[in-house]
């Protein structure tokens, strides 16, 4: 074991050996069994298990192997050993203490001279290697910080480690420590992080004007299909009087519109929205565009001056007796059904408009959906309404597209005009354009974006 501790060239206790002194005094002094420390290194043809200092008592290999079961490279190796403290080889000097461990310990160096026994204890280098401690990284000097390539701040402190810190690689010498910052989910050693947004949204106000601030209609482009409750789950948390579902489906797109209440057959403003967000936030192409609904299929187009406009089945009024409203309005002049699911209450002029006493409860009572209040004139239009719908859950909307199915009859039947221009009066105000066909009515108007994001949901 004397050529082990010579690989190295120290002794493993930290005292330097008289060599020549321990050689002078032959085996002998070993099988005496005086307590000399050696250093049985491991990695001795992959054997584990024997401690890193062990008193030597004995040199007999075979006496080794019944105490210990030793590999054959063990035993070869200790008797090349013995043989060497016999005088079968010949030894003149270890080799001295300054030799580089990390590097080739027989290596001539200055002043010193090589052992005769060189080429065995050469091939015994190869089988043993050595128990070399960790690098000490207890110091935080002379540690830079990599980054670009270039490593900074080398003679500062350690930077903090933290989940955005991971060590890249060791050297055998703590000046040459590299970290680099990685984002926080890298450093946790996360194969991917999930970035993808939800279904998009955005809020569009529809049917504004100079000083009209329009009726707001959510728009969502979904991205998969999503079962009715949930639809009506976000209807309700976004709080406006309609929100618009939008998806591709083929060449057309699928349109389903929600109250924070319940699901509606049609809606003019959030249709608009709709129409709005395709042209101007997608940049969808194309002249015409078509929606699968609830009420069949829609189109909308791009007018001139901003205008957007969209086709809504018109609604055929019949008059109707007025009690039928009891005083839930005041004093009204006519009253017509208009389609299946709509009221027409014509009052006496725009004043008298503004200022009715609505029975909210008494209209929930009505027979209607829909129940709409208009007169002749207003200022700078034809016609005024205001509109009411308790029963899908909203008191007063604001700017009612759909409205314009029956006004524009109604309008068509009084006058002979296919066109007129409406406002309704509520508390956000509208503007609104209507042209009569045999079996549409075309609804335009000007729409803004008033913010977009993506829904969590």
């Amino acid at each position: 074991m004397a050529e082990v501790c010579a690989v190295h060239g120290q002794d493993v206790d930290g005292d330097a050996l008289d060599t020549q002194s321990r050689h002078d005094e032959g085996p002998a002094h070993l099988l005496a069994g005086e307590a000399t420390q050696w250093s049985y290194l491991e990695g001795l043809n992959g054997v584990r298990g024997e401690e890193p200092q062990s008193p030597v008592a004995r040199f007999d290999p075979d006496a080794r192997a019944s105490v210990r079961h030793l590999s054959r490279g063990e035993i070869a190796v200790l008797a090349k050993v013995q043989a060497s403290f016999a005088g079968e080889v010949r030894q003149e000097r270890l080799p001295a203490s300054g030799a580089l461990p990390g590097g080739d310990a027989l290596g001539a160096r200055e002043g010193h001279e090589l052992s005769g026994h060189g080429e065995a204890l050469l091939e015994f280098a190869h089988e043993v290697r050595p128990v070399v401690a960790a690098p000490e990284f207890g110091t935080d000097r002379d540690v830079g910080r990599e980054a670009d390539q270039m490593v900074e701040g080398v003679g500062r402190a350690t930077p903090p480690v933290d989940t955005g810190v991971q060590i890249e690689s060791y050297d055998t010498h703590p000046a040459t420590v590299r970290v680099v910052t990685r984002p926080v989910w890298q450093g946790l050693r996360v194969g991917s992080v999930n970035v993808a947004f939800g279904h998009r949204l955005w809020w569009v106000d529809a049917f504004i004007g100079e000083a009209e601030r329009g009726n707001p209609a959510v728009v969502v482009l979904l991205e998969r299909q999503m079962e009715d409750a949930e639809l009506q789950q976000i209807a309700f948390e976004l709080g406006v009087s309609e929100t618009a579902f939008v998806r591709r489906s083929g060449d057309v797109w699928s349109l389903r519109w929600f109250t924070p209440t319940v699901e509606v057959d049609l809606c003019g403003h959030a249709t608009l929205a709709t129409l709005h967000v395709l042209l101007n936030e997608l940049g969808v192409p194309g002249g015409e565009f078509y929606f699968h609904t609830r009420s069949g299929v829609l189109s909308g187009r791009r007018h001139g001056d901003g205008l957007l406009g969209v086709d809504l089945p018109r609604a055929y009024v019949e008059p109707m007796d007025p009690s039928v409203l009891g005083d839930t309005l005041g004093p009204v002049k006519e009253v017509y059904q208009a389609g299946a699911s709509s009221m027409l209450a014509v009052v006496a002029d725009y004043d008298t408009l503004c200022g009715l006493h609505v029975d909210t409860l008494g209209l929930f009572l009505v027979p209607s959906s829909l129940i709409i209040a208009v007169c002749e004139g207003g200022p700078d239009v034809d016609a005024a309404i205001r509109v009411f719908a308790p029963r899908l859950g909203v008191a007063e909307d604001p700017v009612t597209g759909s409205a314009m199915c029956a006004v524009a009859p109604w309008w068509a039947d009084r006058t002979g005009a296919p066109t007129l221009s409406v406002r309704q009066a509520s508390a956000r105000g509208g503007v609104m354009y209507a042209r009569l066909f045999e079996k549409n009515v075309e609804v335009a108007g000007h729409t803004r974006t008033f913010f977009g994001g993506d829904l969590r949901a």
